[in-house]
């Protein structure tokens, strides 16, 4: 099947900016255009866009994601280095995972404060001057 670059901006979620830039700087190299030079997309297009997409969403620098897609073009024999790459990417991904399970355990505290408060009818203890008057309470605000 083939696509407009509007198509797959929606498709993908992202803008037709973002789709031109990858495409100017040789991430896709099989687009082809038609005969108003407009590109068309076909669903091999959009496996390499969302794999560009996904490795950005994650951090990768638009310079690695480049050589990534060389290697694969490279073929089998880069099998290895692009295996190190996605173990490397893996691994910075699970750590932001990490570190964003912990600060959403924060806001889930504070969200279930607030609403107890609210549900309660409670004074909220954490008001700074509230702590001001009362300094043997827990200071997490």
């Amino acid at each position: 099947m083939s696509y407009t670059i509007h198509e797959v901006a929606q498709k993908m979620g992202i803008s037709t900016y973002t789709i031109r830039y990858y495409h100017d700087h040789g991430m896709l190299p099989f687009v082809k255009r038609d005969e108003n030079n407009n590109r068309i997309f076909e669903d091999s297009d959009l496996e390499w866009l969302n794999i560009i997409v996904c490795l950005r969403a994650t951090g990768m620098p638009v310079e690695r994601i480049h050589h990534y897609l060389d290697l694969v073009q490279e073929g089998e024999c880069t099998v290895p280095e692009r295996y190190e790459m996605m173990k490397a990417q893996q691994e910075r991904t699970l750590s932001e995972i990490t570190a964003l399970n912990k600060h959403l355990s924060t806001i889930n505290f504070k969200v279930d404060h607030y609403a107890d408060i609210i549900e309660n009818n409670k004074p909220d203890m954490f008001v700074p001057s509230n702590l001001r008057n009362n300094p043997t309470t827990d200071q997490t605000a």
